[in-house]
């Protein structure tokens, strides 16, 4: 009788300490991997910025928190073992309320459906606790082996973790905007242009923290079209957009071009035009605006600005120029075909210059040789991208046709 006793002792902790572990890890891993980022976001705005969240110390205190409730509700419930994850749903239930946040709850405080939906799952888990009691108490006596009791238990626990997944609907493009914005406040730039580099999806907020990363290590014109680019040149700067929950705002890209943007600019151009009339300005703000123009397409304007900017000694004309990779793009396109070709560049509104990076003008040859190959413009597309999608030709020729074809991959 003992021995039974003892067995059955036995199983119990093996089931509580097995289901805690497994808990546990699971909630911590998903709060710091998956879902730091936005409560370190909500956090801010709560606390009107007089506070922070710390990613790890965070996850493991509601963690604890969270096993700390479990705990209780299994005292309270007495639940057998062979169903005792169950006592993890209103640990479960807290844990996804407090997670399926967007920016649009951040921005306006708000419960939402969980006002009537976590009461009707709070009353529906009482009934179902008073069930499984009742139906133990009506089977005592019956032999179960460990099997039954356990298998039983990892399958509602792993039932919870994919419905806490499942439930909150923050997009992958605003977990990233979050990253890179706490890893800039960090002033890990390079950092910054990794988050998300493998996906074609983006946001022109994304996209802005993107550049002011790359502005910040002094590379964005060379670098500015190794990222999508959907917004064109909102996607570097965009004055209107004076949202209160960015923990880095509007205001320090402006900033960091030379001034602070006023109640009276309304528009990004007047803000480049005040920036760079006066004696503030710096080589990130030329940049800013030259960038803007070649991702509006503005070639004309470009032109006229470089040459106002980078190429203004009158010797310059047949000299090898170096000049950042965008720029150098742009100055192809600009050109006379043939002569872009060789690397010379004969506009009219440029001097006459030769490219000094002969890599640029074989890439051009290349791209060219390879468009002239595929009449298929979709194929033309994809397959142009796969080789050249980082560069001024892909984006000047394909961008505005390619855009919802490239984000929905």
């Amino acid at each position: 009788m003992n021995n039974h006793h003892s067995s059955e002792q036995n199983t119990a902790g093996v089931i509580r300490d097995s289901c805690s572990i497994l808990f546990m890890l699971f909630s911590f891993c998903y709060l710091f991997y998956l879902q730091g980022e936005i409560l370190a976001e909500a956090q801010f705005v709560y606390s009107k910025g007089l506070n922070s969240y710390h990613l790890l110390m965070g996850a493991i205190i509601i963690t604890v928190i969270l096993q700390l409730v479990q705990w209780v509700v299994s005292k309270l419930s007495q639940l057998p073992e062979r169903w005792y994850a169950l006592s993890y749903i209103p640990s479960a239930l807290l844990l996804t309320i407090l997670t399926d946040i967007d920016r649009g709850t951040i921005q306006h405080f708000s419960f939402g459906a969980w006002t009537w939906i976590a009461p009707l799952v709070i009353v529906g888990y009482v009934l179902l606790v008073m069930a499984v009691r009742w139906h133990q108490s009506s089977n005592e006596g019956h032999f179960v082996s460990i099997k039954s009791k356990i298998y039983p238990d990892f399958i509602i626990l792993f039932t919870l973790m994919l419905l806490v997944g499942w439930i909150p609907q923050s997009t992958d493009v605003y977990h990233y905007e979050l990253k890179a914005e706490r890893l800039i406040l960090e002033k890990d730039y390079e950092g910054a242009t990794k988050v998300g580099e493998r996906s074609l999806r983006t946001s022109a907020r994304l996209t802005q923290l993107r550049m002011y990363a790359l502005s910040q290590l002094g590379q964005l014109p060379e670098r500015i079209f190794e990222f999508p680019q959907y917004d064109a040149s909102k996607g570097l700067l965009d004055v209107t957009d004076t949202l209160s929950t960015y923990r880095f705002s509007l205001q320090s890209i402006c900033f960091h071009l030379g001034a602070l943007c006023g109640p009276n600019v309304r528009s990004t151009d007047r803000f480049y035009q005040l920036a760079l009339n006066d004696s503030i300005r710096n080589q990130h703000t030329i940049d800013y605006y030259l960038c803007s123009l070649l991702l509006d397409k503005k070639l004309d304007d470009f032109g006229k600005q470089l040459k106002r900017y980078y190429l203004q000694n009158d010797t310059v004309s047949g000299e090898a120029v170096r000049l950042p990779k965008a720029y150098s793009e742009a100055l192809l396109l600009m050109g006379e075909r043939a002569a872009a070709l060789e690397g010379r560049i004969v506009a009219h509104n440029i001097p006459v210059i030769t490219l000094s990076d002969k890599n640029i003008v074989e890439r051009f040859k290349a791209y060219n040789q390879l468009k002239a190959e595929l009449p298929d413009l979709t194929e033309r597309i994809n397959k142009t991208h796969r080789e050249f999608g980082d560069t001024y030709w892909w984006y000047y020729d394909f961008s505005h046709q390619a855009k919802g074809e490239l984000q929905q991959r």
